[in-house]
C-alpha cells in the first residue's frame, strides 16, 4: 500500500525551503552591494591615477589647465583627457589612459551615477607655476553616504 504525504508535511516542507531561500536571498544581497562598494572604490582610484598619468604623459602637459575648485561629473567631454579624446596641439591625441565604459554621457558607478572629481592647486607657493606647482585630485563616490559605517570600511 501506497502512502502519500499529509498536509502538514508538506507545509513543513516549504516552510523550510522557504526559510533556507530567505537565509541565501539575504546573504545574495550582502554580497551584491559589497562587490559594487568595492567596484566604485576601484573606479575612483583608477579614475584619479588616469588623471595623475595625463600629467605624466608629456613634459608639456599641466593639470593647470584642468584645475578648478569645483566638483565635476565624469562626463565623456570633461574626461576626454584621460578617454583618449582630447588632440594635443600637434594635432596628435592622447593615449588611453583610462578604459572605462561610458553609459548615458558619463562614467557612472554601479548605483548610475556619475562620479565626481575634483582638481585644485595643491599651496599657494609663490613664483611657482606649470609643472613645478603641485595639484590634488580627488574622485567623490555620489552614493557613498547611502552606505553603513560598517558598509563603507
Amino acid at each position: 500500500m501506497r502512502r502519500a504525504f499529509t498536509l502538514i508535511e508538506l507545509l513543513v516542507v516549504i516552510g523550510m525551503i522557504a526559510l533556507l531561500m530567505g537565509a541565501i536571498g539575504s546573504g545574495v544581497n550582502r554580497s551584491r552591494k559589497r562587490a559594487m562598494v568595492a567596484k566604485a572604490t576601484q573606479d575612483a582610484r583608477e579614475i584619479t591615477n588616469a588623471i595623475l598619468a595625463y600629467e605624466n604623459y608629456a613634459p608639456d602637459r599641466s593639470l593647470e589647465s584642468k584645475a578648478n575648485n569645483s566638483w565635476q561629473d565624469t562626463t565623456e567631454g570633461a574626461m576626454g583627457m584621460i578617454l583618449g579624446r582630447e588632440a594635443t596641439e600637434g594635432g596628435e591625441t592622447v593615449p588611453i589612459l583610462y578604459n572605462a565604459q561610458i553609459r548615458g554621457g558619463g562614467i557612472r558607478d554601479p548605483w548610475g551615477e556619475c562620479y565626481q572629481y575634483i582638481i585644485r592647486k595643491a599651496g599657494t607657493i609663490s613664483g611657482t607655476s606649470g609643472r613645478n606647482q603641485s595639484f590634488i585630485t580627488a574622485p567623490s563616490l555620489p552614493n557613498f553616504y547611502r552606505l553603513t559605517d560598517e558598509e563603507r570600511q
